[in-house]
């Protein structure tokens, strides 16, 4: 595509336009966000208030959007729009957290910038992000777009985004909004997020079996360890690289055939969060010892967590694997419940149940197995318009970026229809959902400069082609 088409479909702006630094003060911006405590956590019934998305709807409303803010359940959403004409394109993000979790070397509620690094819980995932569509939304309150554009900022993406992204998409429907192309500011290192994995929760219950023994007595600690990063997102989980708490204990136990389980306790978080650490109480039954009350059905469920996360079933092929992660554990009305966060590109529980039940049959009494279909998986086209577009302006504003597979889920899966182009894509940053979680502030900035160019693109006459002059993939 020729460079001058680019630089006037619909706005006329000349090369130094094109670069006009953003007026909003993304420090300020994204220190006043992450003071918001917005964390999501299903199972303390804890959810985000309406005030991060009202103020983000007031920082929107500046810039000319007509704003909404969306309700379902409690959970509300920012909504804003502006413009109308050939197509509508959404861009979309979330406000909501996850817990804090443990480790943490500063208030995770207070920003800290160490040169270009700024820390604190959801700075990367995902208030960034927002910071970025703030920016973009300047950058377009001088022009009058022939085409709908519309930015959209849910509050329960970290508890799997029904109410919000999920209400968002029947709320587009019914008002004849719903978007030809869905951009997902939930993604790390620049990189063009094209296909993910689909989130089948699976729930394991089994009766707690207590009995008295005696033995030798012995607490056993174990400590989840993932290289080159703090993160303990299930899905940045790399078996046979990475070391996971829970899978260790298990393996422990298969190597001690004769110790029973009397005590377990855990950095247990979230559903999709490995715990940091996990602790034993084991009587070696084989040694002398005193009396204790052990459970057997727990030591089975634990030794058989191995057996269950090698369970084999059919799935579409994917770059970072099949994985299944026991991530909580909690003893209720004396039924043990195991909550296994399931990663596979597959949308098939009962093949998944099925599995799942051959893998522990003869090794554990189940009570029930409950697997979830999860919302889907992204599978996008590499070769779509906004795919191509994208690539082309990334290379415009000289951003190194990748093409490929995510690593967690997001609320993109709402939005495969087969008439909808998506993709993800985010700051540079790392420890998601970790201690310590960080975003590149200069990426903050280079993102809504991108996204401002894609619009450009995606208004042109015909298809990108070529290659412009600045910019380059990442090997």
């Amino acid at each position: 595509m020729p460079q001058e088409t680019l630089a006037y479909i619909f706005h006329q702006r000349t090369p130094s336009e094109s670069r006009i630094t953003m007026t909003i003060d993304v420090r300020q911006e994204l220190q006043k966000l992450i003071s918001f405590d917005t964390v999501s956590d299903a199972k303390a019934g804890k959810h985000p208030s309406q005030e991060c998305p009202r103020h983000i709807n007031a920082k929107l409303e500046q810039f000319g959007f007509i704003t909404d803010l969306l309700e379902s359940d409690g959970i509300w959403t920012s909504f804003a729009r502006r413009g109308q004409g050939r197509f509508k394109v959404l861009f979309l993000a979330h406000y909501d957290v996850v817990p804090i979790g443990e480790g943490w070397k500063s208030d995770p509620f207070k920003l800290v910038e160490e040169g270009d690094k700024a820390t604190g819980r959801g700075s990367c995932d995902d208030k960034g992000n927002i910071v970025s569509l703030i920016s973009l939304a300047e950058k377009l309150s001088t022009i009058d777009p022939p085409f709908t554009v519309m930015l959209a900022v849910t509050g329960d993406e970290e508890i799997g985004g029904e109410k919000g992204a999920g209400h968002l998409k029947q709320f587009l429907m019914k008002q004849g909004l719903f978007p030809n192309y869905v951009v997902v500011a939930d993604g790390i290192n620049q990189m063009v997020i094209h296909r993910r994995r689909n989130v089948l929760p699976t729930n394991i219950k089994v009766k707690r079996a207590a009995s008295k023994v005696k033995g030798r007595r012995e607490t056993v600690r174990f400590v989840t360890e993932t290289l080159g990063t703090e993160t303990r997102h299930s899905a940045y989980f790399r078996p046979g690289v990475d070391r996971h708490a829970m899978l260790a204990a298990s393996k422990y136990l298969s190597m001690h055939q004769h110790a029973l389980v009397s005590g377990l306790r855990g950095g247990f978080v979230k559903s999709n969060v490995i715990p940091q650490w996990v602790e034993l109480d084991v009587v070696h039954t084989d040694e002398p010892g005193e009396e204790v009350e052990c459970d057997r059905s727990l030591t089975s469920l634990l030794r058989s967590l191995l057996t269950l996360a090698h369970a084999s079933f059919p799935t579409k092929h994917s770059d970072l694997g099949t994985f299944v992660s026991p991530n909580l554990l909690s003893l209720d009305s004396n039924l043990w419940t195991l909550y296994c966060d399931v990663r596979a590109m597959t949308d098939d529980r009962d093949a998944v149940r099925s599995a799942f039940e051959t893998a522990l049959r003869d090794k554990v009494e189940l009570y029930s197995l409950q697997v979830e279909p999860g919302s889907g998986y992204v599978d996008s086209k590499v070769d779509s318009r906004l795919i191509r577009s994208a690539i082309w302006a990334l290379r415009k504003e000289g951003i190194d970026y990748l093409v490929g597979e995510g690593y967690g889920a997001s609320d993109s899966r709402y939005f495969t229809d087969p008439a909808v182009q998506v993709f993800d894509f985010g700051p540079r940053g790392d420890n998601v959902h970790g201690p310590n979680e960080w975003v590149s502030l200069t990426s903050i900035e280079q993102n809504a400069a991108f996204f401002r160019t894609l619009l450009d693109v995606l208004s042109s006459e015909g298809p990108p082609s070529g290659s412009p002059s600045r910019g380059s993939s990442r090997p």
